[in-house]
């Protein structure tokens, strides 16, 4: 099992990003967890939406190598 730790605050930076957006496909977040630098973790999330009548992927840095 994997496991990855997130602070209060990037929890509400995701929520923010999911209710930026009016028209979710989805009620689902995907967050994907790259360690490969050996130095600490990228988190990223993505939503499906719909904008402007295209299907499309959004996708949003959470954590990034500024906050190591």
């Amino acid at each position: 099992m994997n496991q990855i730790t997130l602070h209060r605050d990037n929890l509400y930076t995701i929520l923010q990003f999911i209710e930026k957006y009016d028209q979710p496909m989805s009620d689902f977040v995907t967050v994907t967890v790259d360690s490969s630098s050996g130095i600490g973790s990228v988190v990223t999330v993505s939503i499906h939406a719909v904008i402007n009548s295209d299907s499309v992927t959004i996708t949003k840095t959470i954590v990034d190598e500024s906050s190591w």
